[in-house]
């Protein structure tokens, strides 16, 4: 985060320290609550952060004393008898060198009262002492480069391996070089030490990665493709002999014409039209509920009348005896996802590694909203068979209206009860055709004007994938695949009272990059594992209904003088 940047290095210690124990508490929790999950996330995410800026810190400090080691060498190997030009006529005289009365002031007599001049380098440093060894070493510089011709800067190469020290390694300090293996050894040895012993159970040890070595390859900025070089000219520049030693290439062989790759995945996928239902916080296992006492309890037992004959005779009123409702029970049912991800081909492309991950995510969502409606759809049970005079939208707002009343009698519920109606998505589309063909429709059907039919009779509609999907349409001969170019004949449609059917989740577990011994010696990791409870629970005693409904979008409409035999 750019926020980490600002931050001097001790300070970003600090925060990393105080960051690492708020989440080391987070993690030791036995139930932590979702507020603290959420929490413990934010603090990895901070803390990965944090330790990614030390990295970067620690980079350009071993680059910048490459760097400097570099410069203080730069000019080691100047033939020690090169004559200084003389300045070209045309070339500024604005400070000659030689005119400051300084340069006769400084120089020095031997022993033998002969003056001589002191080295170049040698006046610089003492010059610019006070301003530290860069300054004065960038003073004699550009002294030097005044009287003489600047040499030709030797090429770099792409110069060795270095293996340099994590942070909190014991007994090394940040970014030190390791010199060989056998110093690596002693740095894993060091940082294991404060480890706690293996449970070995598989399920309570404590996963974490902590950093022991960087292992850098370091290349010339001439030498690497990246988004921001052409691939082309840093492809031929390698390929030069000229820039090595012996001027040949090592490599056989060659490139021509290569086509330049492009490795970002594009993806269309969406969690659109997934059925919203009430959900719930499940946390021990299941749920138990009870309808408890119904309308038609109440009305077969709504009291008595008596007439004064029976009451001469003395006739028994009759009571009705409260009896205690049996519960029901629902337990859940574990869904979840794992994804395995090659070391190598994490770090090597990305790309690859997020686009499966993201468009997995989303098909997993989809996977359960065709799960959950399956369960609605086995709780409601047989669908029943509406009989249309052949106009998709007037059947289906006839057999569902019929049905919302029937629902509304039976347990007296307001007059205007909402039922929430569940339709396959492509059949707003059917209900628009069969619209637009009407006799005297001027504009083509718009959403508005068709969940305004539906709105009128207190009917809330959702359009939704994963349930009686289209058939495949294939203009290959396949045997088997739709190639009428036709919708189906009928359609389901599912209807209850709002509130029938509540979903139940419950957080099991949720797990990003785990890597443990089995799966490192496989050179593979953990990329995600997430896993949660789900049940579905109808909380009203009628339920529901399953209804099905005949496509004709011929845009027929009642005759004038229509009649009912």
């Amino acid at each position: 985060m750019d926020k980490f940047k600002e931050l001097a290095t001790d300070a970003l210690v600090a925060l990393a320290t105080e960051k690492r124990s708020a989440f080391d508490a987070l993690i030791a929790l036995d139930a932590p609550t979702v507020a603290q999950v959420e929490e413990a996330a934010s603090l990895a995410d901070e803390i990965e952060a944090i330790q990614a800026e030390q990295t970067r810190r620690e980079t350009e400090a071993a680059e910048a004393a490459e760097k400097f080691a570099g410069l203080k060498n730069r000019f080691a190997e100047q033939p020690a008898e090169q004559e200084p030009e003389a300045p070209a006529e045309d070339a500024p005289t604005e400070e000659p060198v030689e005119e400051q009365p300084q340069a006769d002031a400084d120089a020095e007599k031997d022993d033998e009262g002969e003056v001589v001049t002191p080295d170049t380098e040698t006046e610089g440093d003492a010059r610019m002492e006070p301003q530290g060894e860069i300054g004065a070493r960038a003073k004699g510089v550009a002294t030097l480069a005044a009287k003489t011709s600047r040499p030709v800067a030797p090429e770099r190469d792409r110069g060795t391996v270095s293996l340099l020290a994590a942070a909190d390694v014991p007994g090394f300090a940040a970014s030190s070089s390791i010199a060989d293996l056998s110093a690596l050894a002693d740095a894993v040895v060091n940082r294991m030490k404060g480890f706690a012993p293996p449970r070995g159970d598989g399920q309570t040890e404590d996963w974490r990665q902590f950093g022991v070595a960087t292992i850098q390859r370091p290349f010339t900025d001439d030498l690497i493709i990246d988004r921001g070089t052409d691939d082309m000219e840093v492809l031929l520049r390698a390929a030069n002999e000229s820039r090595l030693d012996g001027g040949s290439l090592v490599a056989a062989g060659g490139w021509c014409a290569p086509s330049e790759t492009l490795y970002d995945l594009a993806g269309d996928e969406t969690t659109e039209g997934l059925l919203s239902v009430p959900e719930v916080n499940v946390r021990r296992g299941g749920i138990r509920y009870t309808f408890g006492p119904q309308f038609s309890d109440f009305y077969a037992n709504a009291g008595f009348i008596q007439t004064e004959a029976q009451a001469i005779a003395g006739a028994t009123k009759p009571c009705v005896e409260i009896s205690c409702p049996d519960f029901e029970e629902v337990r859940l049912d574990a869904v979840g996802l794992c994804l395995r991800v090659p070391i190598l081909t994490n770090s090597a492309y990305p790309e690859l590694v997020q686009r499966f991950t993201s468009g997995t995510l989303v098909a997993h969502q989809h996977m359960v909203n065709a799960n959950v409606i399956s369960r609605i759809v086995a709780l409601i049970g047989a669908a029943r068979v509406a009989n249309g005079i052949g106009s998709t939208v007037a059947d289906s707002l006839g057999a569902l209206t019929l049905i919302a009343n029937q629902r509304r009698q039976a347990s007296r519920l307001s007059l205007n009860a909402s039922f929430e109606v569940v339709l396959p998505f492509w059949v707003k589309d059917v209900f628009k055709d069969d619209l637009s063909l009407r006799t005297g429709q001027t504009q083509p059907a718009t959403d508005a004007q068709l969940n305004a039919y539906f709105s009128a009779r207190n009917l809330s509609v959702q359009y939704v994938y994963d349930w009686q999907d289209l058939p495949l349409v294939d203009n290959t001969g396949t045997a088997g695949v739709n190639e009428s170019m036709e919708y189906p004949s009928t359609f389901e449609a599912l209807m209850y009272p709002a509130g029938t059917f509540v979903k139940g989740t419950s957080d099991v577990i949720n797990l990003n990059a785990v890597y443990d011994a089995a799966s490192l010696a496989t050179n593979t990791y953990t990329g995600l594992f997430m896993e949660e409870g789900i049940l579905v629970a109808q909380m009203k005693p009628a339920g529901g209904d399953r209804v099905t409904i005949p496509v004709c979008s011929a845009g027929r409409t009642g005759a004038a003088d229509l009649t009912c035999a």
